[in-house]
């Protein structure tokens, strides 16, 4: 049992472009009784973000035209964002920057076991930190829309 409270499980944003491990994820977190959502790049993840609430997130780095290093960067510069936490799960080399601001860093080919951990040991952290974020209307909306400039 992931959870012994009667909140709703928790929502994982799975940004990852390879549709085969991205289903792999999603099937695997969903089994574990998490609700999923999938963004195959930046653009899809940060629509996401501002569409529900997210506890969590895993993020490829290469994520073809835009990079993940820069949505890890955005994500923890922005107040609204910046307690999500984030799990790199990569075959790329993680700078020590991306360690520095990853809650975990995982490398692909990856075992589920220390996935499944890292994920159940950033959502407690999370919640007794405080609440997933959301969406309201705000002027924070024109500084993500500059943030996705930056990002081109």
């Amino acid at each position: 049992m992931l959870d012994s409270s009667p909140r709703s499980p928790s929502q994982i944003l799975v940004v990852e472009d390879d549709p085969v491990i991205a289903d792999m994820l999603e099937e695997l977190l969903t089994g574990a009784g998490y609700r999923v959502q999938s963004a195959p790049d930046v653009i899809s993840a940060l629509s996401a973000l501002e569409r529900s609430p997210i506890d969590l997130i895993t993020l490829d780095l290469e994520l073809g035209t835009y990079s993940g290093n820069g949505l890890l960067a955005l994500l923890k510069a922005d107040a609204r964002t910046r307690k999500i936490p984030v799990i790199v799960v990569s075959s790329c080399q993680v700078s020590p920057e991306v360690r520095r601001l990853a809650e975990h860093v995982l490398s692909k080919p990856f075992n589920i076991a220390p996935f499944l951990q890292a994920i159940h040991a950033s959502l407690r952290a999370r919640a007794a930190g405080g609440q997933a974020w959301l969406n309201g209307a705000s002027d924070d909306s024109l500084q993500l829309e500059v943030s996705r400039e930056v990002l081109d």
